[in-house]
């Protein structure tokens, strides 16, 4: 490996691993990169956390942390001094931001994206969210929208990009032609994909346990259809039963939720330690009506043994194709099917185990980083040696980054000197 090897990542916002999944996937990439290069610049223009609060972000050794304002040419400079052998988009709005600073000021790197979730699949059906459960077929060109336009614009820009939802790599071949020269489903990727010693039984667990972002629509939206229409079924059917709730930025409607006594449900603000809330939890729930990507909460409670109830959305993506009849968990569409398996894996031991052992064997066999990153780290070394040769970016890439650099330069600096002038001496 040569001296001094560096990556660039564009972050949306500054990692945060303890507060959404957005954040896990980003670390995950944050350490592979790490492996393979001497040191990783996280790059980000989110201005939610200053120099003063760098500290509790709890990056790694060779991460250094580099704000970075949007429309501000002069940074070209500072990106030319890195000269990183590869840049990291986490979004596509990024790369629509920073992509023609970044293609001037490095031909030579190689440039990724990960998606996180795919913003044209999430934005399509939040436009029915009330309907999304019951639509068995879509309208035609359901996904083919104006975000569609943009974000796989930008996957042709790129070099090459990853998703986290298989179910979002089949559609992106099956609805807008990209293959795998393109783009691939990778996993996330853990180094302990299952806690093994401790654990308790069925018997020993009990409660409902939710866990999510609150700055996450989706969340919000399934939040607030749990607690008015499924949670009083549940509530019937197994009375005492309790429901806590935990999760990062709870607005004052969430907090006045928090009526254990009355209701049974706890608001609990974030979880300081996931191991201890899903170690003594029964049931994780994930009843979202709308949403892309793939669920981390889920995830993190097949981690820990736990099984899951949710839709059709939550299921979505975390199996490999044509796999879904093993998924660790029950599915419903409606608010009384919903309640029902609820209170069917709540108190079937049989069940529970069963999909406690299927939990264990997806996270071993899928999520396991064992078995993802030899793969994965080859790929990107593969891509960064046809990098050096030429044979990347493709003509098409080629085509689409001159329409992006010749639209969006002078438009930005024209913003650039736009906000100096209004900026006092």
């Amino acid at each position: 490996m040569k001296p001094n090897r560096q990556a660039l990542i564009f972050s949306t916002v500054w990692p945060e691993p303890d507060s959404s999944a957005a954040g896990v996937r980003q670390m995950h990439w944050i350490h592979l990169l790490l492996d393979l290069f001497d040191q990783v610049t996280l790059i980000s223009p989110s201005k939610t956390k200053g120099v003063e609060d760098w500290g509790h972000l709890k990056v790694p050794d060779r991460v250094s942390l580099l704000p970075l304002p949007m429309n501000d040419w002069s940074v070209k400079e500072k990106l030319k001094e890195l000269n990183p052998e590869l840049v990291m988009f986490d979004r596509f709005i990024l790369e629509e931001q920073f992509g023609p600073i970044v293609y001037e000021s490095l031909p030579r790197a190689l440039i990724l994206l990960e998606t996180q979730d795919l913003h044209l699949v999430r934005r399509a059906r939040e436009s029915v969210r009330e309907q999304f459960l019951e639509m068995q077929v879509f309208p035609p060109q359901f996904y083919q929208t104006d975000t569609a336009l943009r974000e796989t614009a930008a996957i042709d820009r790129v070099d090459f990009s990853f998703l986290v939802s298989s179910f979002e790599e089949a559609l992106l071949k099956s609805e807008f032609g990209m293959g795998g020269d393109q783009q691939a489903w990778v996993p996330f990727f853990y180094d302990e994909p299952q806690v093994k010693s401790g654990e308790l039984s069925f018997q020993e667990r009990s409660d409902f346990v939710w866990i999510g972002n609150f700055r996450h629509a989706p969340n919000v939206d399934g939040l607030r259809w749990f607690r008015a229409e499924i949670w009083p079924r549940i509530r019937k059917a197994l009375p005492g039963s309790k429901l806590r709730i935990y999760g990062a930025y709870p607005s004052a409607e969430v907090m006045s939720w928090n009526l254990p006594q009355k209701t049974g449900i706890e608001v609990k603000g974030s979880a300081e330690s996931l191991s201890e809330v899903y170690s003594h939890a029964r049931v994780n729930l994930a009843p979202l009506r709308f949403g892309a990507g793939v669920k981390g909460k889920i995830l993190e409670g097949f981690r820990f043994g736990v099984p899951v109830v949710t839709t059709k959305v939550g299921l979505e993506g975390i199996m490999p194709m044509g796999q879904d009849d093993q998924f660790p968990g029950l599915i419903a569409q409606t608010a009384e099917d919903f309640a029902r398996e609820c209170v069917d894996l709540y108190q079937n031991e049989r069940i529970w185990n069963e999909k406690r052992l299927l939990a264990t064997d997806l996270m071993l066999g899928v999520y396991d980083s064992k078995k993802t990153l030899p793969g994965l780290k080859a790929r990107i070394e593969r891509m960064l040696s046809e990098k050096k040769e030429g044979s990347l970016p493709r003509w098409r890439s080629k085509i689409l980054r001159h329409e992006l650099f010749n639209s969006h330069k002078y438009f930005s600096k024209w913003i650039e000197a736009k906000e100096k002038a209004a900026t006092p001496k």
